[in-house]
């Protein structure tokens, strides 16, 4: 018997003993360290260790979970009632290096940090799927795949350096939903694929380069698994929750002059909420200020309608997988409480077919319902303040909310990391600089304010983005990353300025870069070009916005509205264009489309207010 199972037969413990067993299941992190002794019970503790499958901490991911519901259940017992319990499990972070062991993998972390790690990966991708485990781990997944019976299930990450407060994580690693429908054997077998999955994108190409980029490479990766009941309820051959999505306690975005970033704001969709973190193509989840829940950033009908949600994700229980549906397939099979919480109707629409003798009711999701419950806005609004509180800086959480026996709803809290924090500036933007201002937006992302002095400017020309060939519109986002890698340690600021939505996984919408081809510059905006149908949407709340905050780079959008006072692009013509110097032999139809502006010789700054969300850029001559 170990020492720290000992300690589970004690009816008491001292505070040694205490962190002693916080440290084995749990973190060494000093300040979840520092929660957890504070909030936790015995009790707590011994509940923990009896949900966890094999050895070592449970994970980040996990202990966030723990810990924000622990603090919910102590410093909001009114909200108790509203709060789904989590009935999750665990798989500790020391059974994923047996499983590496087992399989002939066992050097596999040391040898990704060798600059030959992308073949190396490669070579050991087919034998990390297609492992075995212990027998003693898969009684252990029998047993808990026992206790859900054919409830559907989220196997999720919960690595030991993910969701803390150094570093976020944020959608580098996978979640797999498993429909857990069918024999005993296929269950198990569909469970078992879920955690090598989870296993294997440890090692993959976006994980990596956050690593790298954080200078952890050189850390041990030890991952932890988080096995969650999916949130939801079964309607036909289909489940879902009735929407999802994440919350900050800080908002950066002051898309009004009337809002106040700290009350915070979610993003929300309806059904699953792979969709709220996500870049979708067509999709726009419903973005809500939690000081004035009901202001929408859209102002028609028709504008509410025309930037809403298209698809919904949910799992198909016959086909045993999670899908992708158009939202307007489920509107004549859900429930009216469901209708009611989600969907908005389009009078102006339906008015129109009605003139041509044409009757039928126009329903298009927004979750309106939901933001008109101000029982929900002031629990969500709450959660977040008393979780910020107690981290003592702001956070962001993933929810969903699922329909109630008695016809109300239901919070599950699915997630909770703190936010990275930075210092404050006092920023002062001259007046008179008119003639040299690239860009002066206002009501955009500001997380701070400060000033940045500028080195280099990447311009995505639109017009030629647009009349490149479709099927080579991808060569541009892999271009965009070589300059990214260009720029990797010389300590250079370097503003992006792109068409459309940045990381879209349709090229006729933006550019389809990843994070990691981006995360050397400074700042990156979506610039608008309604000539060919470029429109910015700014993606708050999705992984990629949440990397680009963590990492202190600003992102906004140059819109043809009353947002931009200023857009001059013209300004760049005066500036050396150095492509050539960093990347030599490209062809010249990419060279027409990405230009590199050096601005290392003139007066070049970006400066951010955040008080009044405002962005000015002044290129000098």
């Amino acid at each position: 018997m170990y020492e720290w199972e000992k300690l589970l037969e004690k009816e008491i413990l001292n505070g040694e003993e205490k962190r002693a067993l916080c440290r084995e299941l749990l973190t060494e992190e000093p300040d979840m360290e520092r929660m957890i002794l504070r909030f936790f019970t015995e009790g707590d503790l011994k509940e923990i260790a009896s949900r966890r499958i094999g050895r070592g901490q449970v994970g980040g991911k996990a202990c966030g979970l723990l810990l924000s519901r622990k603090l919910i259940e102590v410093r909001m017992p009114g909200y108790l009632e509203y709060l789904e319990p989590h009935h999750s499990f665990f798989i500790g972070a020391d059974t994923f290096e047996e499983y590496l062991e087992i399989n002939g993998c066992g050097m596999l972390q040391e040898l990704c940090q060798g600059e030959e790690r992308g073949q190396i990966l490669e070579k050991y991708e087919e034998r990390l799927l297609a492992g075995d485990f212990s027998e003693a781990v898969r009684l252990q997944i029998g047993e808990v795949l026992r206790h859900y019976d054919e409830e559907p299930l989220i196997i999720r990450s919960s690595s030991i350096m993910e969701d803390g407060f150094g570093h976020a994580f944020s959608g580098k690693y996978e979640s797999v939903f498993c429909s857990n429908q069918g024999t005993f054997s296929e269950r198990l077998d569909e469970m078992l694929m879920a955690v090598r999955r989870v296993y294997a994108s440890v090692y993959r190409k976006e994980a990596l380069e956050y690593r790298k980029r954080h200078d952890l490479l050189e850390s041990r990766e030890k991952m932890g698994i988080l096995i969650q009941r999916a949130a939801g309820q079964r309607i036909g051959d289909l489940y879902f929750p009735i929407a999802a999505g994440m919350g900050c306690s800080y908002n950066p975005y002051k898309w009004a002059e009337n809002l106040n970033p700290e009350a915070g704001m979610i993003r929300m969709v309806a059904g699953f909420g792979t969709r709220a973190v996500e870049r979708t193509p067509g999709d726009y989840p419903r973005l809500v200020s939690l000081d004035h829940a009901r202001a929408n950033i859209r102002t028609t009908v028709a504008d509410r309608h025309k930037f809403s949600q298209r698809k919904v994700d949910v799992i198909d229980l016959k086909e045993k997988k999670l899908v992708t549906l158009a939202i307007d397939t489920l509107f004549d099979k859900v429930p009216k409480l469901y209708q009611k919480l989600v969907l908005s109707r389009d009078t102006d629409a339906e008015r129109r077919l009605a003139e041509r003798r044409i009757y039928r009711k126009i329903y298009f999701a927004d979750c309106q319902g939901l933001v008109d419950d101000d029982d929900f806005v002031d629990m969500i609004r709450s959660m977040e303040k008393v979780l910020e509180k107690t981290y003592r800086r702001p956070v962001d959480l993933e929810f969903a909310v699922t329909m109630a026996e008695d016809g109300g709803w239901r919070v599950n809290l699915l997630q909770c990391r703190p936010m990275k924090m930075t210092a404050e500036g006092i920023i002062h933007i001259p007046e008179g600089i008119d003639h040299e201002i690239l860009f002066d937006i206002r009501r955009t992302s500001i997380s701070y304010s400060r000033e940045i002095s500028l080195d280099y400017i990447v311009w995505v020309d639109p017009q030629k983005y647009y009349e490149y060939e479709y099927n080579k519109k991808p060569k541009v986002a892999t271009l965009l990353g070589r300059i990214n890698a260009a720029f990797e340690g010389k300590k250079r600021n370097v503003i992006l300025l792109v068409p459309g939505r940045i990381g879209t996984s349709s090229p006729e919408l933006g550019v389809p870069v990843l994070y990691c081809d981006i995360h050397q510059f400074c700042a990156v905006c979506e610039v608008a070009y309604s000539k060919v149908g470029y429109n910015p949407e700014l993606s708050y709340g999705s992984h990629m916005f949440q990397d680009l905050v963590e990492a202190d780079i600003y992102y906004g959008a140059i819109n043809e509205n009353s947002k931009t006072r200023i857009f001059a692009p013209g300004l760049l013509q005066r500036c050396n264009n150095v492509f050539d110097e960093f990347l030599e032999n490209e062809k010249e139809e990419l060279k027409e489309i990405v230009k590199l502006y050096d601005v290392t010789d003139r007066k070049a700054v970006l400066m951010l207010d955040a008080k009044v969300g405002r962005a000015v850029c002044q290129v000098c001559d």
